[in-house]
């Protein structure tokens, strides 16, 4: 056992939102924390890709159901969830009760935690256990936060409420400083890989790209434009632009001798953000993250959500990138010209606000939990 003196090895459940990487990288790197410390760890995701990744580094791991829980107006409509699910309803409790009993019969946990998944905290209340999120998107459910243009975070509170209508404490992540004065919120650090902090750093004529698909918008107009723009106003700098390999037929004709489109590999991706000049993205939380702790400024073009145009948002007023609802010849141009300065804000902001690493504070609070627990008083309800 590393790091805990003699406290006595936990069971743990971590529940991880398959939709997109972020949540699974995060949970990955909570779950190899805890079990290097000795501790028993187990995953319920969703979706046989992220099942398998979490089974690849030796978790055992079920896959569990997630509702489809789309906004309308900035709402979710009980129409439109019911319209959603009601197909997929009747096997997803199947499941859902399939992995009660499994859980029985493998040993209750000590304690559940859960990243936007709904499976977990129904464990957790079914079996008298705490459960302790730690996620990004709290914040939108315990915070006042304003609109950003059209969008608004009422959607988003909606899923949190329905996902976990109670949790007994909430480490909630953030790249910018945030507060509340309920004491059972705690906002730490980004959660951010060893491969990301341990990147060796430079600064070349180099500038990354990774631009991801989310239902209908996909990555080919970002990648056309901003090819377009390096190719004919940006003569000093390579362009290497990731993509999924399901999207590289499309966009492999816009590479040309200083604009490169190469398949997405994690291990490659961070490399070339470390070296890179700049970078640029939608506005997806871990990547910021990622991003800013490596010291590189990023420009964004937000996906149709409100959790990507707040984090736009705040990355532009607090002077660590810029952001544009699309990749704009100008706005590109614009923020070249700025990257010196904004490395520099970038690099005092890291210094000062993200250079904690917040797994041993969360590794000591579950710690600190009675290893057979009954609910908390007093949870953080809906």
């Amino acid at each position: 056992m590393s790091g805990n003196g003699n406290v006595r090895p936990l069971n743990v459940i971590i529940g991880v939102n398959g939709i997109g990487m972020g949540h699974t990288v995060r949970q990955s790197v909570i779950a190899q924390f805890l079990r290097d410390r000795g501790h028993h760890v187990r995953i319920v995701t969703n979706g046989a890709n992220r099942a398998e990744y979490f089974r690849d580094l030796g978790f055992a791991t079920w896959d569990g159901w997630m509702p489809t829980l789309l906004a309308r107006g900035d709402r979710i409509h009980a129409r439109d969830a019911i319209r959603a699910n009601i197909r997929q309803a009747p096997g997803g409790f199947l499941r859902h009760l399939q992995l009660r009993s499994a859980v029985r019969n493998s040993g209750v946990p000590d304690v559940f935690v859960t990243d936007y998944e709904p499976n977990t905290p129904r464990l957790a209340y079914h079996f008298g256990r705490p459960l302790i999120s730690i996620d990004q998107q709290s914040k939108y459910r315990h915070l006042d936060l304003p609109a950003v243009g059209r969008y608004a975070r009422t959607a988003d509170e909606q899923r949190l409420r329905y996902f976990a209508p109670r949790v007994d404490r909430s480490f909630i992540c953030s790249y910018v400083p945030l507060d509340a004065e309920d004491p059972r919120l705690e906002f730490i650090a980004p959660v951010v890989p060893d491969l990301v902090r341990s990147a060796p750093l430079a600064t070349e004529p180099l500038a990354t790209a990774y631009f991801s698909r989310y239902f209908d918008h996909g990555p080919e107009e970002s990648v056309r434009e901003l090819a377009s723009v390096f190719r004919q106003s940006v003569p000093d700098r390579t362009l290497r632009i990731y993509a999924q390999p399901t999207e590289l037929r499309s966009l492999r004709g816009y590479a040309d001798t200083r604009v490169e489109i190469r398949a997405f590999d994690r291990e490659a991706f961070i490399t070339d953000m470390a070296r890179s000049e700049v970078v640029f993205s939608n506005a997806g939380f871990n990547l910021i993250s990622e991003a800013l702790v490596l010291g590189k400024p990023v420009h964004l073009i937000p996906l149709p959500t409100y959790d990507q145009h707040w984090c736009a948002k705040v990355v532009d007023e607090a002077g660590l990138g810029t952001a544009a609802p699309r990749v704009e010849r100008q706005a590109v141009l614009d923020f070249l010209a700025r990257a010196q300065t904004l490395r520099n804000n970038v690099v005092r902001h890291r210094d000062q606000y993200l250079s904690a690493d917040p797994r041993e504070r969360i590794a000591s609070y579950l710690e600190s939990l009675p290893v057979v627990s009954r609910p908390m008083s007093a949870p953080i309800a809906g």
